[in-house]
């Protein structure tokens, strides 16, 4: 009696970790660059131990300005789950917006809501909201300039 009790718990034990294993298996690595279906690439440098990310975001999308410049982001990832966002501001182009991103990563893919609200705006009609889905197309390397010998 007292073996098949260890047996059950033991077992009970490992299917747990199996899970708790699996809820952890879409992580999101750093440094990573992602593709949405529009061309444009989130590039996540890092995410500290408290879920904070840093990165940027390069927009590609048609119908759409600030085009092809490296916008800072900032947000944050808890398990699976993602939100980020970035003011279309810089020295080149400033497109008086923000937007921000919130979703989860599932399958190696990061499904995401958007928001994008103009400076000025006095209504939530005004909010522009859409969804991506990110591909993750590269893990970023970080080389140096000094060789190691």
């Amino acid at each position: 009696m007292r073996t098949v009790l260890i047996s059950r718990l033991f077992s009970i034990i490992i299917v747990s970790l199996i899970g708790i294993t699996a809820a952890y298996a879409d992580s999101i690595l750093t440094p990573s660059a992602w593709d949405n279906k529009a061309g444009s690439t989130l590039t996540i440098n890092s995410i500290s131990s408290t879920g904070l990310i840093t990165g940027s975001y390069i927009n590609r999308a048609p119908g759409y300005g600030c085009q092809n410049i490296a916008y800072p982001v900032t947000g944050w990832a808890y398990g699976t789950a993602i939100s980020f966002n970035t003011i279309w501001q810089s020295a080149l182009e400033s497109c008086n917006s923000i937007t921000a991103w919130t979703g989860f990563l599932y399958q190696g893919k990061m499904s995401t809501l958007w928001s994008l609200t103009i400076n000025g705006s006095s209504s939530t009609v005004q909010i522009v909201r859409g969804h991506d889905t990110f591909t993750q197309v590269k893990k970023v390397v970080n080389k140096s300039l000094i060789l190691k010998n």
